[in-house]
């Protein structure tokens, strides 16, 4: 019985001290000086560190990667010619020295434009409309999970050149895709399982409803507006999805969503220190970390063997 003990105080030892190793070895903020409450609250760069640089560019994307964020969120849209594009609106003009539907104009039109609006684009001449692909190879070089949102509006029969183009990718374990379409959601659940796909609702005409769906659809979580009521953010929580809000600047609202039980805030500025105190609160980190991994695994896994 002692050896039987001693055995099991030495893995817990062991594992304490692998989980304490690895906390160390994760650095989480450059930038900003706001603290968020230990645990697992992971930070999403809306649109890039669109704080830094001009949201949906590539210097977004590598600030947020330098800041240590744990995803980046972009917004993709299609040309005429089927290339995907990173841009929030499905205009050029509101971001751009051009103007048209991006789903009228080709690959090669676009590159002929230039952002030329954004946070210090003064630093950024000759900035280009970046592409699905290159995005995600900077999020691939920073160690970024790319959070990818369809637009609602987009033609579904385009999901499966979009599904294709994500699954000929080595690094897709990382990604995750939001849309606010409950039809795109569905189509890209489909065509690959092994992605997480989440449902994106704002603030207006919300029910028990939605998360019904979410759930009855085997989708692997939800992306909250900020002014939900604390009352239908715990019934998402509840209801045993991943859950993910949009868009929190200010420390306040990231402590609430953090006691409500969220998985990660979408944000335009804030980002995450490593967590202050002892060995226990750092060791809580990481193991509420590496558990959240390995749900993610066995989700994943679940999904191929019912593909």
């Amino acid at each position: 019985m002692k050896k039987l003990i001693s055995a099991l105080l030495a893995v817990i030892l062991l594992a304490s001290c692998a989980l304490y190793a690895f906390a160390e070895a994760v650095p989480m903020s450059v930038y900003s000086s706001y603290k968020i409450p230990s645990g697992t609250m992971r930070m999403i760069a809306h649109a890039g560190f669109s704080a830094v640089a001009p949201s949906n560019t590539l210097p977004a994307y590598e600030a947020a990667g330098q800041s240590d964020f744990w995803g980046a969120e972009c917004d993709v849209q299609r040309t005429k010619d089927g290339v995907w594009v990173l841009m929030h609106d499905d205009t050029v003009d509101k971001t751009t020295d051009g103007t048209g539907k991006i789903a009228d104009m080709t690959y090669a039109e676009i590159q002929q434009l230039h952002v030329d609006v954004g946070s210090n684009i003064e630093q950024y001449p000759d900035l280009k409309v970046p592409t699905l692909p290159e995005y995600l190879d900077v999020c691939k070089e920073y160690g970024l999970h790319p959070i990818i949102e369809i637009k609602a509006n987009a033609p579904v029969e385009t999901m499966d050149e979009l599904a294709s183009l994500l699954l000929a990718r080595n690094d897709k374990d990382m990604f995750a895709i939001i849309c606010f379409g409950r039809e795109i959601c569905v189509r890209m659940k489909e065509l690959a399982p092994e992605i997480p796909v989440y449902y994106l609702i704002s603030f207006e005409d919300v029910s028990q409803e939605d998360i019904d769906f979410a759930v009855n659809n085997h989708l692997d979580g939800m992306d909250i507006h900020v002014f939900l009521p604390d009352d239908y953010v715990k019934a998402v929580v509840k209801s045993g999805l991943d859950v993910f809000v949009w868009t929190i600047d200010d420390l306040d609202n990231a402590a609430r969503f953090y006691k409500l039980g969220v998985n990660a805030i979408t944000t335009n500025s804030l980002t995450q220190e490593a967590p202050e105190g002892n060995f226990w609160q750092r060791m809580l980190w990481s193991l509420r970390d590496w558990w959240y991994h390995l749900t993610m695994c066995v989700k994943s896994s679940f999904a191929r063997l019912h593909k």
